[in-house]
């Protein structure tokens, strides 16, 4: 009989070894000693500062206050994310959180949009979204609880400062006994039986044992990349942008309750608001920008004072072949990278703590375990990355070699495959375990003017019902409710 766990390692802090550190502590209940290695001298990238819905089950999860948790990490309100020119130039859309509308007659709601629409309706889908009234207003309410409401269906997540939350999370997770220890690891000891990593050595020469071991230590991937060889699989065939800059400056207009994402002719900008500054960066491609070009295309773009010195930040995006190797689980960056355009770099963690917890090993670690994490990994990587690559390739952006390489570029064959069946009949399929949605899916096919080519053939039954009016009465209904905040 293989024995328990006893001894977990989490190697590196910032978001990723926090909240990690923080769920298996709340979630093992003192069952586990959990120690967590960071190094001041190294320090976290920690840039991310735009957040999606699900953060708000981790943190309940976890028993923490909203009120406090806002308040602690400059936290503001995130409704939606605002493309401008994505489409084109001087076209903005938006992809908002929750569903639009509501159901009805057994079928989705953007069903009866779409043939409104291809009838010559000028309405938008967003038009139909709570979350996009509210946005677009700069307002706020909290989602009604009544399922019958138009104002149920909507969500929000938030805009917050990524270091303090992982400072918020530290002192948390000390008061549940996890045990921090200052330093910077320079080696690594594996059993030359079977591989599994027993300890790790400080600069100081102190030595960390361990049971299992959590690769928490940024792109280097100290423990799953250079102990372990897993390699990294490159996907900057389809998303090619390797840079990026970040930058904080103070605010200089009213803070609205929604991220923008701004292209450019060789990437995009990001502006996040928290409470008491702003967060702005550049996103962009060494092929297509220097990073002289960049910073000047990204500071010339800031309506008021900066107050950080630019951080210059390269990356590669793919994933490593296997999440989980041996007695070894990398989370966050050590993991994969993906750009931050839909704000999923927490939700990777997040999800990947989540997986974890469910799967939780015994000493032997179980080849079946690992096989089924990294499944799931894979399918959630390549699911967020068809979603990414869709905003790239749904341009009609011709106006520099920057967005024709986008327009002609090969996409995976799983993304052509959703394109290609929403084109046919306006079908699109999500599953329930991924992250986005049909609703997701359709903000950003339609909000780039991807229409399907006629309605699905259901719709012909569908006569009891007069398009026009139904749908003044949700916009009529939706207008009102906002008015009313």
């Amino acid at each position: 009989m293989n024995s328990l766990i006893k001894n977990v390692v989490i190697v590196g802090g910032g978001s990723a070894g926090w909240m990690t550190a923080a769920m298996l502590a709340k979630q093992l209940n003192s069952s586990v000693n959990i120690t967590l290695i960071e190094s001041e001298e190294i320090g976290t990238i920690g840039v991310g500062e735009a957040t999606i819905p699900p953060i708000k089950r981790f943190n309940a999860l976890l028993g923490i206050d909203e009120s406090e948790f806002i308040k602690f990490c400059n936290g503001s309100i995130k409704l939606a994310i605002e493309f401008e020119n994505w489409r084109t130039q001087n076209h903005k859309y938006m992809h908002p959180f929750g569903s639009f509308a509501t159901d009805f007659d057994y079928m989705p709601f953007p069903y009866f949009w779409l043939q409104a629409k291809l009838n010559g309706d000028k309405r938008e889908l967003q038009e139909f979204s709570m979350a996009w009234q509210l946005a677009s207003n700069n307002k706020f309410m909290l989602p009604s609880t009544d399922p019958k409401s138009l104002s149920y269906n909507f969500d929000y997540a938030y805009h917050f400062d990524a270091g303090l939350y992982a400072k918020f999370l530290r002192a948390f997770a000390e008061k549940l006994g996890v045990n921090r220890i200052e330093g910077k690891v320079v080696n690594v000891v594996s059993n030359s039986v079977n591989q599994h990593i027993e300890s790790v050595t400080l600069a100081t020469e102190q030595q960390v044992d361990g049971d299992f071991f959590v690769d928490c230590s940024g792109q280097r991937a100290i423990l799953l990349g250079d102990t372990l060889g897993v390699e990294f699989e490159d996907w900057s065939e389809h998303l090619f942008n390797d840079r990026a800059i970040a930058v904080q400056s103070a605010h200089m207009t009213s803070i609205s309750p929604y991220t923008r994402s701004i292209a450019h002719h060789a990437g995009w900008q990001w502006r996040i608001p928290l409470q008491t500054r702003m967060g702005n960066g550049n996103v962009y491609s060494s092929d297509y920008m220097s990073d002289d070009e960049a910073l000047t295309t990204l500071t010339s773009a800031i309506d008021g004072p900066l107050l950080t010195e630019p951080n210059v930040i390269k990356f590669k995006t793919g994933r490593r072949t296997k999440s989980w190797q041996h007695n070894c689980i990398a989370i966050g960056l050590s993991a994969g990278f993906l750009e931050p355009l839909e704000s999923t770099s927490l939700h990777l963690i997040q999800s990947a703590i989540m997986r974890l917890v469910r799967l939780f090993p015994d000493n032997s670690c179980s080849p079946l375990l690992q096989d089924e994490f990294n499944q799931e990994t894979q399918k959630e990587y390549e699911h967020l990355r068809d979603f990414i690559i869709l905003h790239y390739k749904a341009t009609e952006r011709n106006d520099s070699p920057y967005w024709q390489r986008c327009q002609e570029m090969d996409i995976p064959l799983s993304l052509q495959r959703k394109i290609d069946l929403f084109k046919q009949h306006g079908h699109l399929v999500a599953h329930d375990k991924e992250l986005f949605k049909q609703d997701n899916w359709l903000a950003v096919l339609t909000g780039q003017g991807i229409l399907p080519q006629a309605v699905a053939p259901i719709m012909a039954g569908k006569t009891q019902f007069d398009l026009t009016r139904t749908l003044d009465g949700i916009e009529k209904i939706l207008k009102q409710r906002r008015q009313t905040v």
